[in-house]
């Protein structure tokens, strides 16, 4: 999560030196008090993937949509239990995808909007036991819908489902549901 605002920054220099009136964009902040991951069935019988089932406790997240282009780059980050001080589970992701978000530019007050994404990217678990630690590949689709409040304001609702593994081998699956803000530029 560290190294993702200057990564963010230098990737987006190109984009921010055009006018801001011909390329808008959107950056989400979202809470998810909610979120389970569902470990693959099928290999659980062999004990392969019984360690990806888990139940999160609070789920923050931070996605930066570029609606014309289409594209969107997002980081989320998962706590099993709040109350501990080193919690079971941490799992950080990160991700790129094509998303875009729709939205009647004059309607400013109270105008609905929905967002959807789909991407690809990387899921750090990290354990309590570090011999359990690893990165697994993923696929993501995302959907929002929510209030425009004022021109640049969202508030919204939506779902995340993220699949952990490779093709072929599926080892996880990921929901939430969570409530977020968003800043339009």
């Amino acid at each position: 999560m560290k190294r993702l605002l200057p990564i963010l920054l230098l990737s987006l220099t190109p984009y921010l030196s055009h006018a801001q009136d011909d390329l808008p964009m959107v950056v989400q902040f979202k809470f998810a008090p909610w979120g389970t991951i569902i470990a693959d069935e099928d290999e659980f019988e062999y004990g392969e993937y019984d360690k990806y089932e888990m139940d999160f406790e609070r789920s923050l997240g931070v996605k930066l949509i570029l609606p014309r282009i289409p594209v969107y780059l997002a980081a989320n980050h998962n706590v099993t239990q709040l109350e501990q001080d080193i919690p079971d589970v941490k799992v950080e992701t990160y991700s790129v995808g094509f998303g875009g978000i729709n939205y009647d530019p004059y309607a400013y007050d109270s105008g609905l909007y929905l967002l959807g994404s789909v991407g690809a990217g990387i899921g750090k678990f990290k354990f309590k036991d570090p011999n359990l630690n690893d990165w697994e590949a993923m696929f993501e689709a995302n959907g929002e819908v929510g209030l425009r409040i004022q021109e640049n304001f969202l508030l919204g609702v939506g779902v995340d489902y993220q699949l952990f593994g490779e093709p072929g081998d599926t080892k996880a699956h990921y929901w939430n549901l969570y409530v977020s803000t968003g800043i339009t530029f």
